[in-house]
């Protein structure tokens, strides 16, 4: 039967709309992670704003006066967070917001509830307009020498193609999370008539021909990832990377869109997917719950078990073995080091989580197949330190204990 934790596996506001409770998660841990990582380095960056942009903000599909569901209140909620803690640890940074919508009564909405609810110390605008033609305001409004997120959230899939958000991924000290409709391009792909707006919205396009259903996603992705970092400012020391979270039909087991993260450091690269691992159990749970009440919903029948009994963490995950030969792939006789950019590269590589590539490294140690030189001891989970210092340095033993 559901219980109250089911009932309450998802606010009852996001019911029916499962997939925007897992996109908010996500936007409101990363924002607050980058926010305070970003607030806490900003001398040594030269900053002294942080600007956040929503460039399809709405709101939509949420009637309550507090817009408590809407990205609008989930980030204002997250800047003032982030601007006291920073001002606790002595950072006075000025904190920006924009929200653009184009739909007339969706932005009155915007602009009461940014006009009684910002918060104190928080700017924001309420810009109206097509974001394709706003796209020059929106950057004038960023203002050079401030660090920018910018989160590109549409209903469709034509304002997120790669040439038409080039001109803000040219912007230096920026951020993206943009929402890539893979639903629309895999029905899209392999048909003739689409293929323009398939090579407008990827950058070309893809070979998928003959390909498996997941080869398929994994190819369409990672041509739009591609094409997406070449457009992204970076200098010599940092090359753009990117990441993304998969996320599924609400009922369905097919994907819905994916959450495409840009970024110009490999910090962001580690952070954003370490927060992702996390969620990947939030969204297992909420789709068996939604599942489950549809069930009942149809058959009028209630259920011995709850939805949440019948989760594994390891389900969709790599196999341990893959992960296995993929280290020992990496390494040799020679040390090397792995810090946060080692990790991140490896993490871009893979698409693989954290989590999955320390329990394979713990197994290989047990088995005395491979060293960490720089470890004191030995650990039961994090058996690689790639954010203390440099990093850690692993070895092949090979294969002596």
């Amino acid at each position: 039967m559901l219980t109250s934790r089911d009932n309450n596996a998802v606010p009852a506001a996001y019911q029916g709309r499962e997939q925007a409770y897992i996109k908010h998660r996500l936007l409101e841990a990363y924002l607050e992670k980058l926010c305070m990582i970003v607030g806490m380095s900003s001398d040594g960056l030269g900053i002294t704003e942080l600007c956040y942009v929503d460039c399809f903000a709405g709101p939509w599909l949420d009637e309550s006066e507090g817009l408590g569901t809407t990205s609008i209140a989930i980030s204002l909620g997250i800047l003032e967070k982030c601007r006291r803690g920073l001002f606790d640890r002595g950072k006075q940074l000025h904190f920006r917001a924009l929200y653009v919508e184009n739909d007339e009564k969706a932005f009155g909405r915007l602009e009461r509830h940014l006009k009684e609810h910002t918060p104190p110390g928080i700017e924001t605008k309420g810009l109206r307009g097509d974001f394709v033609a706003l796209r020059t305001q929106i950057l004038d409004w960023c203002k050079r020498g401030s660090f920018a997120f910018f989160f590109i959230d549409p209903k469709g899939w034509t304002d997120v193609g790669v040439d038409v958000l080039k001109p803000l991924l040219q912007r230096a000290q920026s951020e993206f999370l943009i929402t890539f409709m893979y639903d629309f391009a895999n029905r899209a792909v392999s048909m003739q008539d689409f293929q323009v707006q398939i090579s407008e919205l990827l950058g070309e396009r893809p070979k998928v021909s003959g390909l498996s259903p997941p080869d398929r996603e994994k190819a369409v992705l990672r041509t739009y990832r591609r094409n997406l970092e070449a457009c992204v400012y970076s200098n010599t020391q940092w090359p753009a990377r990117s990441a993304y979270v998969r996320v599924q039909d609400r009922l369905k087991d097919r994907t819905k869109y994916h959450l495409v993260y840009l970024t110009g450091h490999p910090l962001g690269i580690v952070k954003f997917m370490e927060i992702s691992e996390k969620l990947d159990i939030v969204q297992k749970h909420t789709r068996a719950v939604t599942k489950q009440r549809s069930q009942i919903e149809k058959s009028g029948q209630t259920t011995l078990f709850e939805a949440g009994e019948f989760i594994s963490e390891d389900d969709g995950r790599v196999s341990g073995d893959e992960v296995e030969q993929y280290w020992l792939s990496k390494l040799s006789d020679v040390r090397r080091m792995f810090g946060n950019t080692e990790f991140a590269g490896i993490l871009e590589e893979t698409d693989w989580f954290p989590g999955d590539l320390q329990l394979a490294l713990g197994r290989l140690m047990d088995q005395g197949k491979i060293v960490n030189i720089d470890a004191k001891g030995r650990r039961k989970t994090r058996f690689l330190h790639y954010d203390l210092g440099r990093g850690e340095r692993l070895q092949l033993t090979g294969g002596k204990p």
